[in-house]
């Protein structure tokens, strides 16, 4: 089990235009999977450990010496699958009472509605649905195309359900199957902060402004924040998604601006120019 995440976690840092001698330095711990379809705990892990390199490299930029990395694809799982365990206090559902996967007239299609404006325009398409046996017998009637043309131009977030070789036949499939794993554009560099490593927090000093949302940006962020970086995370003023909130802001201060003012537009703009990292999406 470890080979393959050691595998595809050799992948992910040779997309990233990282240095194959480092590899040398990874070591994976563990058994067992989550249990789905895909290699979702090769995924976490071999993602953790990518991340977790590129720490080692700046510490071994700073200090002269490449620590090792180890990666528990037990932990790794837990991380993938929630990053607390509540006392005293039970977290709001992650999933909307009508989102999922749904049965059209000639496939499938997922709805997402977590999100209120999703919901609402997937209801302006569907009629006002109660529970999920009311929302299937509404989708049903519909083509899996149909009804994911009809609800993105509403305004919300559905997806029609395609096997790989229907994904790979697709115009978007197709262009993603063109592109690589990652991609790297360099920019007029700035000023390099200077700032002392210390092993436990080697983050400790960047300025991180998080613009980004569920999920996969916060995520990105709470790692950061997770190894000492001061990260901030700036939302609208009315922006809810607390099915998640406790997961991607662990870690980190949030503040509220709304872009439509001037004086918020101002203060905004200072804290650009004060952020070591900008991280958006």
């Amino acid at each position: 089990m470890t080979e393959q995440s050691a595998r595809l976690a050799a992948s992910i840092w040779a997309a990233l235009g990282g240095e194959r001698t480092s590899l040398a330095s990874l070591h994976f711990t563990g058994n067992g999977d989550l249990p789905s379809v895909f290699r979702v705990t090769d995924l976490a892990s071999a993602s953790i450990a990518a991340a977790s390199l590129a720490i080692a490299e700046l510490v071994q930029q700073r200090s002269g010496t490449l620590p090792d990395v180890r990666v528990d694809r037990r932990l790794a799982s837990f991380w993938f699958a929630s990053s607390i365990r509540p006392l005293g206090w039970s977290p709001a559902a992650p999933w909307d009472p009508v989102a999922g996967d749904y049965a059209t007239s000639d496939g499938w299609i997922r709805l997402h509605t977590n999100a209120p404006h999703h919901r609402a325009a997937a209801e302006r398409v569907l009629g006002e649905q109660t529970d999920r046996q009311t929302m299937a017998a509404a989708v049903s009637r519909w083509t899996k195309a149909a009804l994911e043309a009809a609800i993105v131009e509403a305004g919300g977030c559905a997806a029609e359900m395609r096997s790989v070789a229907e994904w790979q036949t697709h115009p978007q499939g197709f262009a993603l199957a063109g592109e690589p794993l990652a991609r790297l554009a360099t920019t007029e560099a700035g000023s390099t902060p200077d700032w002392a490593v210390n092993a436990p927090r080697p983050l400790a000093g960047i300025r991180v402004l998080d613009l980004t949302r569920v999920l996969a940006g916060p995520i990105a962020s709470r790692f950061l924040a997770g190894y000492g970086a001061n990260v901030l995370r700036i939302d609208p003023p009315h922006w809810n998604e607390p099915g998640v909130v406790p997961e991607v802001t662990l870690g980190k201060r949030c503040a509220r601006l709304d872009l439509k003012r001037p004086n918020d537009r101002t203060r905004f703009h200072a804290l650009c120019v004060s952020a070591d990292v900008l991280l958006h999406g």
